[in-house]
């Protein structure tokens, strides 16, 4: 007999034993025991000055660790892309490290690994961030680097073009599947001719068509000590850090910030069915939601409970309803996003394509629940103690804490917003959640973008409601 065996039948024979009527003791509990309600963590106080040119230092001090870490925040990105260029601001980010007027490539990536600093850019719809990190004997030289990247980029042809060309490469992978299509549409649906409907990354149709001069022009236009934000978090003081800000970035001269045309978002319209034909398809992408709200909307704190339990975990109602109860998926998830302009609500699954108009339909039932139904006990304190928990979880490293600071002034957010945040959280009820989807979600004005066979799903979709069948750009067969 195995010794794994052995202890099989041991456990088998003391759980017989223990049904048999072996007495617990007099102070067994009757329920599992409860840990109390986690505290809500504070945010490190932070240190804020402007420099002569209107570029604003923050510093988040904490000594904890042997490590600094720079973010330098400009307020521009993709939103100032060219007209039909989707990816300007993001290749722009991407390319800054790439060679400098000082520096190669090479040359800084051996600067770099050799002094073990991290460097990265990255531009999304609203902004752009570069990042460096270091330890804190080598932070006069990451911050070196910071400003010579950001400053003086050269962006080299050949670069331009490798950059140019991995990114369509890997775009065109993407776009052999049904998600990519989904999320693009979907975005598309919603947003219209907004610049929030814009693949901040780019698309393998609008990249080819940028060239290394495009690049330069955004960063000469764009790149402005006064449109910025320079955030120190870590092993380092206000006096040091603003000390390494005035002496890298003091002599940068300000700007203004051309101007930019923002088509509106178009109005929510009668709920309509958007199907992305991918003739070779088995299985169907679902993307079901609506136009939804600004990060600074006070719809944001009951709006954080509504999506865990609408589709923020393995266990809330979407995932519960169409993967566990229905079997129609192995995975469903979504809720409400935020930013700078209005997000959206967005129900996400796939299924098969004999399944799609049930699976679509049980989406729309779970939006349907979150206006009738509220959370129950459960869902609501799981809702709480997740939110409370992952805040202190996002406060570990010095960039994360860094990314909260940042959010406090591109919001306009108080200094003590996430202590009153999380203190808001919790104390929200069932009826706050209610009343928020009531206020926030209309059932007879959903957008929903099906990716997969309009031969197969189009008349089971269309006693749902409207279908418009359309064609993707890409004429890519889906795997």
């Amino acid at each position: 007999m195995t010794r794994f065996m052995s202890i099989i039948i041991v456990a088998v024979v003391g759980g017989v034993a223990l049904a048999g009527g072996v007495t617990p003791p007099a102070d067994f509990p009757d329920s599992p025991p409860m840990a109390p309600p986690l505290e809500p963590p504070d945010l490190p106080p932070a240190f804020s000055q402007k420099l002569a040119n209107g570029m604003e230092v923050v510093v988040v001090s904490n000594d904890e660790v042997p490590w600094v870490s720079a973010s330098w925040y400009l307020l521009a990105g993709a939103k100032y892309d060219p007209p039909g260029m989707d990816g300007v601001a993001s290749n722009t980010a991407q390319l800054l490290r790439q060679g400098t007027e000082k520096h190669t490539g090479d040359e800084l990536s051996e600067l770099l690994d050799y002094h073990a600093i991290s460097l990265s850019g990255y531009a999304g719809h609203n902004t752009t961030s570069v990042y460096v990190g270091s330890l804190d004997k080598e932070v006069d030289l990451s911050v070196q680097c910071l400003a010579e990247v950001v400053r003086t980029p050269v962006f080299p042809e050949k670069e331009v073009k490798r950059q140019i060309a991995q990114t369509v490469n890997g775009l065109k992978v993407a776009e052999r599947q049904g998600s990519y299509w989904a999320d693009r549409e979907f975005r598309k649906r919603i947003y219209g001719d907004h610049f929030m409907a814009r693949q901040a990354e780019g698309t393998s149709q609008t990249l080819p068509e940028i060239k290394r001069t495009d690049l330069v022009e955004f960063h000469r236009k764009h790149y402005l000590p006064n449109e910025s934000i320079l955030i120190f978090s870590g092993a380092i003081d206000s006096d040091k850090a603003v000390s390494l800000a005035e002496k890298y970035f003091g002599d940068w001269e300000a700007g203004k910030m051309p101007e930019c045309e923002v088509a509106a978002i178009p109005e929510p319209s009668a709920t309509h069915i958007y199907i992305v034909d991918r003739p070779d398809a088995t299985q169907s992408q679902i993307r079901v939601g609506q136009l939804g709200y600004r990060r600074t909307d006070p719809q944001y704190v009951p709006g954080e409970i509504f999506n865990q339990v609408f589709g923020g975990s393995f266990n809330s109602r979407l995932n519960a309803k169409v993967r566990v109860e229905k079997g129609l998926t192995y995975g469903a998830g979504g809720g409400f996003s935020t930013g700078k302009e209005p997000g959206r609500l967005l129900g996400s699954t796939f299924t098969k394509n004999e399944s799609t108009a049930e699976a679509v339909k049980a989406v729309m039932g779970v939006v349907e629940s979150m206006l009738t139904e509220p959370p129950t006990t459960e869902e609501l304190s799981d809702g709480q103690s997740y939110i409370t928990g992952k805040f202190g979880l996002s406060l570990e490293t010095p960039q994360e804490v860094a990314g909260k600071v940042f959010d406090l002034k591109y919001y306009g957010l108080p200094d003590d917003y996430y202590e009153t945040y999380l203190k808001q959280i919790n104390a929200l009820t069932a009826e706050d959640v209610v009343t928020f989807a009531k206020k926030t979600v209309d059932l007879s004005k959903l957008t929903v973008v099906v990716v997969g066979k309009a031969e197969e799903i189009k008349d089971s979709l269309s006693e749902l409601a409207p279908v418009t069948v359309i064609t993707p750009e890409s004429d890519v067969p889906v795997d």
